[in-house]
């Protein structure tokens, strides 16, 4: 129960972080703003509709390193910033054998691969400043410190000890600024690291040409890791605080497991329609939290400056996670080939997710409850478009694509989290 009710994790909105997907693979599919369903012969397509695997006549392996970049611009208070991070890693890493057969069976190839794709990345960085008047996070937990009657192990109770907050039978719990919040400058830093990676066992076959099948067995690996600074400084040194930080550490693990179909059929030459289903992925997850609040406060009359620093136990919890399944469909049009000086493509690929299904099990049942409640009221049923296009002028490809998808919250929700 100290665990629940320390981690005052926002499980529904990490649901949503943990069953979204970025435009990540290889370079092809990037290119091709996601939009392989239906055009297959990538290794991608094992994590999004396997029976592109059915493509490939020969044996091959590809490894798609890749430079993350990201950039984040906060206005808070009038007061704007941006901070940027980059991370190298690979994107995908995989190998497929092909087996050709007999020449006069219309199954003409099976291919078998083994590989990781990455579906998420959660390197992210940002900072936000700010000059408010009468705010302040200490008058927060003080009111949450007095309608509980109690103080929380992971806030109110290490302010506390770092005299930032104080108990009298009359008044009941109080902090240093009183009932007058002076000017503060207020801060946090925040670095965020990790992602979701898929290791994927596919098999797929080629029958006649004309018709794809492919089935993955996937294995997703979740990893996530977050570490933020929050700051309070008056302007004005006239209560006896220097400054408080508190910062929050969180860590979350899990792994999973999921299945994938899909099939293309080729009606003409120069067509090619597809279908996938993704069942919801079963993971298991392993979560740690801790904090520490950290001030300088008056010592005594002299004005020397006394630094207290006070960290929580750490806060373990195991939970399992649900994420939504998923249904696509795929078309292609291909113009050209090999023999042509210029050939072509142009791709279309829908993806449809209830976000609303997403659910969590395990630990206290009572919550889990509760935050699937508030799941199934705060999402809504959510369509990706995909379109790409490739030109091949010889030896020269040329691509572009977009990906466009729609706000998973309820239009009475006060967010929008649509993606272009």
């Amino acid at each position: 129960m100290l665990s629940i009710s320390g981690l005052r994790a926002q499980y529904a909105i990490e649901a949503l972080n943990y069953s979204q997907t970025d435009l990540l693979g290889s370079a092809a599919y990037v290119g091709r703003g996601g939009a392989i369903g239906a055009l297959g012969a990538d290794f991608t397509a094992a994590s999004y509709n396997p029976a592109g695997l059915g493509l490939f006549y020969s044996s091959q392996i590809a490894i798609t390193p890749s430079l993350e970049w990201s950039l984040t611009n906060t206005d808070y208070m009038g007061n704007a910033n941006s901070e940027s991070r980059s991370v190298f890693s690979f994107t995908n890493a995989n190998y497929l054998f092909a087996f050709r057969n007999d020449y006069q069976s219309k199954w003409k190839v099976f291919q078998f691969s083994a590989g990781v794709n990455k579906l998420r990345s959660f390197n992210n960085c940002s900072y936000v400043q700010g000059k408010p008047t009468n705010t302040s996070l200490l008058t927060v937990w003080t009111d949450e410190a007095n309608r509980n009657g109690s103080l929380d192990m992971f806030t109110s109770l290490l302010a506390k000890t770092c005299n930032l907050m104080n108990y009298d039978s009359l008044a009941g719990y109080t902090n240093i600024f009183g009932d007058k919040v002076p000017e503060l400058v207020q801060s946090r830093y925040m670095i965020e690291s990790g992602g979701i990676s898929e290791m994927t066992l596919s098999f797929s076959g080629n029958y006649d040409d004309k018709l794809y099948l492919g089935a993955t067995m996937g294995m997703p690996f979740l990893s996530y890791r977050s570490s933020s600074n929050y700051s309070e400084q008056p302007t004005m040194d006239t209560t006896g605080l220097d400054f408080f930080n508190y910062l929050e550490c969180k860590n979350i693990n899990g792994g999973g497991l999921n299945l994938k179909l899909g099939a293309i059929y080729r009606p003409i030459e120069n067509l090619r329609v597809g279908f996938a289903f993704h069942t919801p992925t079963y993971y298991e997850i392993s979560e740690s939290y801790s904090t520490t609040v950290e001030s300088r406060t008056l010592l005594d009359t002299e004005q020397d400056k006394y630094r207290n620093t006070e960290a929580s136990v750490y806060g373990m919890y195991d939970y399992n996670f649900y994420t939504p399944l998923k249904l696509l469909a795929n078309a292609a049009i291909t113009f050209g080939d090999m023999s042509t000086k210029m050939a072509g493509s142009v791709s279309f690929d829908y993806e449809y997710t209830n976000y609303r299904t997403m659910h969590f099990s395990g630990g206290d049942d009572d919550y889990m409850r509760q935050v699937n409640d508030e799941i199934k009221n705060t999402y809504c049923p959510s369509h990706t478009f995909r379109i790409g296009g490739t030109l091949n002028i010889k030896k020269l490809s040329l691509r572009v694509g977009s990906v466009y998808s729609t706000d998973p919250y309820k239009e009475d929700m006060d967010q929008e989290a649509s993606k272009m």
